[in-house]
């Protein structure tokens, strides 16, 4: 993975971010590193490519990094506070030095661990409140209306779902031998055989504005509930991952709140998008949505462990296992 365009090993970026004063946690990504200071988060993007993007040069990453700076600040506010280069000069690397730049960091204030959406569920089972399930609901309408006024391309989410739905299909069959007793073949056959009697439905819903450019990742560990609530790390890499249903996103925060063993948020969030004003899909499409992206999410699991040195490989199957066994549920409800 060494950045043979820009000269300077990624190793040895690490290791100078690591060593930053005050640095106190280093937090590696499929796709980032990101370094904790009291005050502030830096995330450095890997030089790497993938199906969405490629950021294995210099100028890649920087665009990148400019685009997800822009993204977020719809929904994090003042969090993301821009970037800056990190540059080689006499003195050597230095962050927003006077010498050349050799890669691109997104700065951002750090938040409390404690109140992440994940962190609050293990640790008080009384938690998060009513009010902050309310603010959290309101903070995300807010967004979506915002959203459907610059509506995405047309058939866009649905051309998505159509080939997420085949990559799954193709990757857990490859990777089966990981989970030899999960049958995941079941689960991506039905979701093949459902969409199509949906497809009017999704239709539908897109020309009604309920189909726009969202978050794209909407998951526990990615909400904040600071007062007002904060929520980050928007998908940046492609418009197309971003592109959702309303429902599909929310209903997958859902689904990722009942595998953390708190369905009744999952309840409150769906619930609350209703009275805000947003029509919701029939409980067949619903399923399809819930269960499509667990699908997903089990499959980019098992992806980890397609690298040449997977990070905790042990961690994968896992976060599979759990991912297809909901799925398998929702099948059959």
């Amino acid at each position: 993975m060494a950045d043979r365009v820009e000269g300077i090993p990624l190793a040895e970026k690490i290791a100078f971010l690591a060593a930053m004063p005050g640095v106190d946690r280093v937090i590696e990504t499929h796709m980032a590193f990101v370094f904790l200071t009291a005050d502030f988060a830096f995330k450095l993007k890997k030089p790497v490519r993938f199906d969405y993007f490629d950021h294995r040069t210099l100028a890649a990453r920087a665009r990148a990094c400019a685009e997800e700076v822009r993204l977020n600040r719809a929904l994090a506010g003042g969090v993301y506070l821009g970037t800056v280069p990190l540059t080689v000069g006499v003195a050597g690397l230095a962050i927003g030095g006077d010498g050349r730049a050799v890669d691109w960091l997104v700065q951002m204030r750090r938040l409390p661990a404690e109140r992440m959406l994940d962190a609050l569920i293990a640790a008080d089972a009384a938690s998060p409140t009513e009010a902050e399930v309310a603010g959290l609901v309101t903070h995300l309408a807010r967004f979506y209306r915002r959203q459907q006024m610059t509506p995405p391309p047309p058939g866009m989410y649905l051309r998505h779902l159509r080939r997420e739905q085949a990559v799954n299909a193709e990757h857990l069959r490859q990777m089966a031998w990981v989970l030899p007793d999960v049958p995941h073949a079941p689960v991506t056959t039905d979701l093949e055989r459902q969409i199509d009697p949906l497809v009017s439905e999704i239709v539908a819903r897109e020309a009604a504005g309920l189909v726009v450019e969202g978050h794209g990742d909407l998951r526990p560990e990615h909400l904040c509930l600071t007062d007002p609530p904060v929520i980050f790390d928007r998908v940046e890499t492609a418009q197309e991952l971003r592109v959702v249903d309303v429902f599909d996103e929310v209903g997958y925060l859902a689904a990722e709140c009942r595998l953390l063993g708190r369905p009744d948020i999952g309840g409150r969030l769906l619930r609350g998008l209703t009275q805000a004003g947003f029509a919701p899909p029939s409980p067949a499409l619903q399923r399809v949505y819930a269960r499509l992206r667990l699908v997903t999410r089990a499959r980019l699991a098992l992806d980890h462990l397609r690298d040449p040195v997977p990070s905790t490989p042990e961690k994968w199957p896992l976060r599979a296992r759990a991912f297809l066994t909901e799925a398998l549920r929702l099948q059959h409800l």
